[in-house]
């Protein structure tokens, strides 16, 4: 009854009058202005009504329309066009090139394109051409240095490895900073498992699952920077939302296009090792012994540059081909590709088979229906990195010493004391990972009026994964030197239904208005079985079945999660002049205590166009210095509620070895005390920007100031041992966010056939920690913490009125007045307590792209920089130990200036700085080895030859073009380590990350693409 109330009522608001004139069939084509080719894909739609119709691959159309109606064209990259419906039955249009960028379109919430000249609040699109350019498998990478805001953190060098994405700093202390992914409106996992043993333990960082779309099905990617943005959404769009629109079929003529990609790679740096000292211990040459402290090496005695001698060229290909086509009801799009990765450590491999089918079908003037369905099967292939026996061991080994002899005459490792070898590891500690993943969505839109709209969307992210983590028998690892496997089969399931009703009126010709109305359900499922096992009865076949029976464990996972959400969208204009928006959603979340499971936040946006309102007034006459200006302005809260059951206490137990898990982490089973009373967490945010253009918009420039403030945080907080648990949940703390992003697009020269544009993005954020509850003065991240000898040297932690990304560690030692307090032998002291040392926000982030075109030529490249921002080089700690370190040749004798802090005297004792120095004193303090991260790369060039079409023509084609790429071509940094975009844990840890902590990962890459696109 409610909802046939409400119907009435919007019909009764927007009901018109129509007209009786007699309907006739229009028919025409479209070109473009600049080249007189055809335009397919051009929204041909009657003013004022939702009838419209695209034109086909040739340029045609054909529409019923009434004599007097207005027939409006338009195209993205175009300046849109009116036509009045006259005696004739043909209207042929020319469309020019938008080049003010004043018509660009928006994807926003729930896949509605929206005009950017209307939006009260920040976005950025990113087109497929741009996507494409970088050449990165995983869609995350691809958006590098690209949008403003937005920071991009890879894990490694290795194939198929995750990318942390972070929008404006963070909303969370201990929760998701991450942004909600969605394709066609559909919500879609990017989730990333994360090691819970930390950076101490070998550890395989696991892909984040937006690895699993394929770049080439991409139309365009929108970033929705803040709740005002994506606040629609609910609250898994709390930090921001990624909306990705993919690629439709075009009615007409059908159309098929191959592309393909030949990539060739190889490691980007090395750290510098020291060759001065061979193998052995204290001095003395021991050819079992693991560090390089012996003696010094002979002149002419053989080095080995083991670390580069261990890595081998990558090599990957792509293949993709796509047909589309239909008629003027019924268009489709399908596609398939292939991926196929190689990496530099042998064995290592990342394979990706997609195949896609997207359907959109007119059944009536007043019906349409559509639907996507895709499916993707990935197979990957890894080693374990990290401080505990991973391959970046080869860093660690003696430079006097050939590691590639791997294995002894009697076929058993080689190795040194307590480290596995790498060429053993990567033949005889294999995982592997592979997923079926199935993500499709229906929807159907029905037009009861021409003012009303009714949508249904239905969409599921299904995915099955299994993991299967081998060591083999022989490693050095305590516990497991018989051998260890572990698998780990899971199911996930995001199911989404979502109804929209939207109702479109203009009052007195100058006023319109749209009202949405919509209801939101969303149903996420987990259920995952880890089984284990130890000591292998036949060393040579590494199975489960093969282990010692009283060793096997097995673990089953279930977890379930449900929103329920309504919610409300009213956008005002005034002659497109001045837009008001108001926006309200209520959530119900199951993972809450009962009467705390509703809440609601509201959002109010406002845009001005000042440059239209003076010309209105007629204070601006033309658009040949000021073309455009703009002023937005907005206003959101957001909510984010708690983990999937944290309110209760569950018994379990734990299984307490690094490296039984298939990544290598340890397995925690009830973890947590429960907290009944949780209540959710909100975010208010606030900000305000200008869009300001001239010169016939040949210069833009965007700049937005934001303010957001998070309270009443959910904590994940260590506890009492006589609890029984790690951690216990509880409300409490508040994060301030602000900053500034910057947007200017240049084009200082267009002709016809020579083009320059010049894209720059510019951020600089600051996320502070204004309270914590009780007596907390930091919140300590156990998923991001790296050790020396068992001493815990530093993590990531959130201070108290300091940053939420900065670094805990130990440090020397000092008194007030800052000197160093020695003991009685004059040796530095490490203090006892950990303290701030370091700070991983950068200091503000930039992007420059640059695009020439000369007739079929083209040459983009861009070029990404990060100024500031704390890096903690474990790896450089861990050569220290080794004594492979740049660091460690000194081994002379040094006073300590400073204070014998038994006498208070000042200190004029040596010591010697030997192996006993650097391995119990100077390794076990953080500080040294906290660096600059600042970089200026060359993130990729791309030049690309499109074949002239009189030409291709001959041969069928109606597109040819070929292409080369360079990827990380160069980099420019202070950093002594590999390279200082590092995320130790990988993309899957919450709250600050663990970004900024070199520990052993995979290096990063450099590399060169040969690229083919053709079309007929």
């Amino acid at each position: 009854m409610k909802k046939r109330l409400l119907l009435f009522f919007i019909s009764v608001l927007f009901l018109s009058l129509h007209t009786s004139a007699q309907e006739k069939t229009v028919n025409g084509k479209v070109i473009s202005a600049e080249d007189g080719l055809p335009l397919p894909g051009v929204t041909v739609k009657i003013k004022g009504t939702s009838s419209g119709v695209m034109t086909n691959s040739e340029g045609n159309y054909s529409i019923k329309a009434k004599t007097g109606q207005l027939l409006v064209f338009s195209f993205i990259g175009s300046v849109n066009q009116e036509q009045v419906v006259g005696n004739s039955t043909a209207i042929n249009i020319s469309l020019k090139e938008d080049s003010k960028g004043l018509n660009e379109v928006a994807v926003t919430a729930f896949g509605v394109k929206q005009q950017v000249r209307g939006l009260g609040y920040a976005t950025q699109n990113v087109k497929a051409k741009e996507i494409i350019e970088s050449n990165q498998p995983n869609i995350v990478n691809a958006l590098q240095g690209k949008v403003a805001g937005v920071q991009i953190n890879n894990s490694s060098g290795a194939p198929g490895s995750s990318a942390s994405i972070n929008i404006r700093g963070g909303s969370s202390l201990s929760g998701n900073n991450q942004p909600l992914f969605v394709v066609d409106g559909i919500p879609i996992d990017n989730s990333t498992p994360v090691s819970q043993g930390g950076l101490v333990a070998s550890a395989a960082p696991a892909s984040n699952r937006a690895i699993d779309i394929n770049p080439e099905d991409i139309e365009s990617i929108t970033v929705l920077k803040g709740p005002s943005a994506a606040g629609l959404y609910g609250l898994r769009a709390a930090s921001g939302a990624i909306v990705i629109t993919t690629k439709k079929g075009i009615s007409g003529a059908g159309k098929i296009s191959y592309s393909n990609n030949f990539s060739f790679d190889r490691v980007n740096k090395l750290p510098e090792l020291q060759t001065a000292y061979g193998q052995g211990e204290q001095g003395i040459s021991n050819a079992v012994a693991t560090g390089s402290w012996g003696a010094v090496l002979d002149q002419g005695e053989r080095i080995y540059n083991n670390p580069a001698n261990f890595f081998k060229d990558g090599f990957s290909q792509t293949h993709d081909i796509s047909a589309s086509g239909g008629n003027e009801k019924t268009t489709f799009f399908t596609s398939a590709g292939l991926l196929n990765q190689k990496g530099i450590v042998e064995n290592t491999s990342y394979t990706r088979k997609s195949f896609r089918l997207s359907g959109d079908s007119r059944i009536s003037d007043k019906l349409k229906v559509g639907g996507t369905i895709n499916y993707v099967e990935s197979d990957r292939k890894y080693v374990l990195q990290g401080s505990g026996s991973g391959v970046m061991g080869a860093v660690l080994w003696p430079s006097s010493d050939n590691m590639s002899i791997y294995l002894n005459p009697d076929g058993s490792q080689r190795t040194l004391t307590g480290i596995d070898n790498p060429y053993w590891s990567r033949n005889y500690k294999p995982v592997t990972d592979k997923v079926n993943r199935i993500i499709a969505n229906g929807n159907i839109a029905y037009d009861p009026f021409s003012f009303l709209n009714i949508t249904y969307r239905l969409g599921t992210d299904f995915y099955n994964e299994k993991f299967k983590s081998i060591r083999g028998a022989g490693t050095t690892v305590v516990g497991e030197e018989k051998g260890a496997i572990s698998e780990v089969a899971s199911t996930n399931q995001i199911t989404t239904s979502t109804l929209l009703v939207t109702g479109k009126k203009t009052f007195w010709n100058d006023f319109n208005t749209s009202l949405t109305l919509g209801h939101n359900l969303e149903s996420t499922s987990y259920e995952g079985v880890t089984t284990t096992g130890l000591g292998f009865i036949d060393p040579t076949f590494p199975s489960l079945n093969n282990t010692l029976p009283n060793t096997r464990t097995s673990i089953n996972n279930i977890s379930k999660r449900r929103i329920m959400g309504v919610f409300a969208d009213l956008n005002l204009d005034y002659k497109n002049l001045v837009f008001l928006n108001f926006r309200g959603r209520n959530d119900w979340s199951s993972t809450v205590r009962k009467d705390a499971r509703s809440f609601f936040y509201p959002a109010v946006s406002t845009s001005v166009l000042f440059s239209d309102i003076l010309k209105e007034m007629g204070l601006k006459s033309d658009d040949k210095v000021f073309s455009f200006g703009k002023f937005r302005a907005s206003w959101a809260r957001v909510g984010k509620d708690a983990p999937p059951y944290v309110l209760a206490t569950t018994l379990g137990t734990t299984t307490n070895s690094s490296t039984i898990n298939p990544r290598g982490f340890i397995i925690n089973s009830g973890a947590y005390y429960g907290n009944p009373l949780l209540e959710p967490e909100f975010t208010n945010s606030f900000e305000i920007g200008t869009d300001i253009r001239f010169f016939k918009s040949r210069i833009g420039l965007d700049v937005t100031y934001y303010n957001s403030t998070s309270d009443n945080q959910i904590l994940a907080t260590r506890t009492t041992p006589s609890s029984g648990s790690f951690l216990a949940y509880l409300n409490g703390g508040s994060i301030n966010s602000k900053g500034v992003e910057a947007i200017l697009n240049v084009q200082p020269i267009i002709h016809k056939d020579f083009k320059w544009s010049i894209d720059f993005n510019f951020a600089k954020n600051k996320s502070t920690v204004k309270s914590l509850p009780g007596e907390l003065d930091r919140i300590e991240l156990s998923d991001a913490w790296v050790a020396a000898g068992g001493t815990n040297v530093a993590q990531a932690a959130a201070f108290l009125n300091g940053s939420l990304f900065g670094i805990n560690g130990t440090v020397w030692k000092k008194n007030s007045d800052g000197k160093l307090l020695l003991d009685n032998n004059g040796a530095p002291q490490v203090a006892p307590a950990l303290t701030v040392i370091g700070d991983r926000n950068p200091d503000f982030t930039a992007g420059i792209t640059n695009t020439f075109t000369y007739k079929n030529l083209s040459l983009s490249f861009m070029i990404d920089i990060r100024r500031g921002g704390d890096i903690f080089n474990n790896t450089e700690n861990a050569m220290v130990y080794a004594g492979t370190s740049t660091k460690t040749p000194d081994r002379t004798s040094k006073v300590f200036d400073g204070i014998i802090e038994s006498t208070g005297l000042p200190n004029t004792k040596s010591i010697k700085l030997d192996q006993n120095y650097y391995q119990t004193l100077y390794t076990k303090q953080g500080y040294d080895f906290v660096e600059d991260g600042s970089w200026y790369r060359l993130r990729y060039a791309t030049i690309s030859y499109n074949f002239p079409k009189t030409m291709i023509q001959r041969i069928g084609l109606s597109n040819l073009q070929v292409s080369v790429t360079g990827r990380n071509l160069i980099l420019i940094t202070k950093y002594s380590g590999v390279d200082p975009e590092v995320s130790g844990s990988g993309a899957g840890v919450n709250g600050s990350g663990s970004f900024g902590f070199d520990n052993l990962g995979i290096p990063a890459t450099r590399g060169f693409d040969l690229g083919l696109r053709l079309s007929f």
